[in-house]
């Protein structure tokens, strides 16, 4: 579950959600030369399908036992991420085997930091030969291949931060070489990855009182009870996010800082 903090709100929308709108985002990309190639679709099923190991999870949301705020995507235990991802990986590898090539390479991207931590060990013992085995079912695990492979990872990396930057409403972000800012609902990337285009983006959520909830069964009736509500905005490449973001607030171009 994506938690997005607005004043006197919570705003949450699902993971796979976020992984839908992250498939119309890289749909829209021009400027990724893996998206012009006969594995497009392929790719743009990796995207979609790179959350839904999280349909689970995001269906019976928990609450964060010291905060009591609903628990988020970037929390939870390290067996709840393990069952997660084999699920999400098998789902997509059923589908097609180069999207869950893809998902896999995702989680194992995801949760490098956590390499090294004797709790996480399960975890990359397990997806990395589900990786490697799908790579090899491809005949992308090694060499020339293997290279091309990761340009189309790639892809689904910057899909996701994009996706995930606007429905968290994160104010500024920097992923791979591409820099991001949210300016209202707009998500606003430079160098501009859509060939000039304005791509409206729309996600669901459901919008619940900012407050201490004391266990999930009231966080669950809770949402339940929300209505559902679409966040609308748009994706467009700018020049330069700076000089955008400076401009947009009226300040004079010989004001902006070298």
């Amino acid at each position: 579950m994506i938690v997005r903090d607005e004043a006197d709100s919570f705003l949450l929308i699902t993971q796979p959600d976020h992984a839908r709108l992250a498939e119309r985002i890289g749909a829209a990309m021009r400027s990724e030369p893996a998206l012009a190639t006969a594995a497009r679709d392929a790719v743009l099923l990796g995207i979609r399908e790179h959350d839904n190991g999280w349909a689970e999870v995001d269906a019976e949301p928990e609450v964060e036992p010291a905060t009591g705020r609903p628990r988020d995507f970037m929390s939870g235990s390290p067996r709840v991420k393990y069952d997660l991802w084999l699920r999400g990986i098998a789902r997509a590898a059923q589908m097609n085997p180069h999207a869950g090539a893809l998902v896999a390479e995702h989680a194992l991207t995801v949760y490098a930091y956590r390499r090294g931590d004797a709790e996480w060990q399960t975890f990359f013992d397990a997806v990395t030969p589900i990786r490697d085995d799908l790579l090899k079912q491809i005949g992308m695990l090694t060499g020339e291949a293997r290279e091309v492979f990761q340009r189309q990872y790639r892809c689904v990396q910057l899909a996701d931060a994009f996706s995930l930057q606007f429905c968290g409403g994160w104010s500024d972000v920097s992923s791979l070489e591409y820099q991001a800012i949210m300016r209202g609902n707009d998500l606003l990337i430079s160098p501009d990855p859509f060939d000039g285009a304005t791509v409206p983006l729309q996600v669901l959520g459901r919008r619940i009182a900012a407050q201490r909830y004391h266990d999930d069964g009231e966080l669950r009736h809770t949402i339940a009870a929300a209505t559902p509500e679409v966040i609308t905005g748009n994706a467009r490449g700018v020049r330069d996010t700076t000089a955008d973001l400076l401009g947009s607030i009226g300040l004079p171009e010989d004001k902006w800082p070298d």
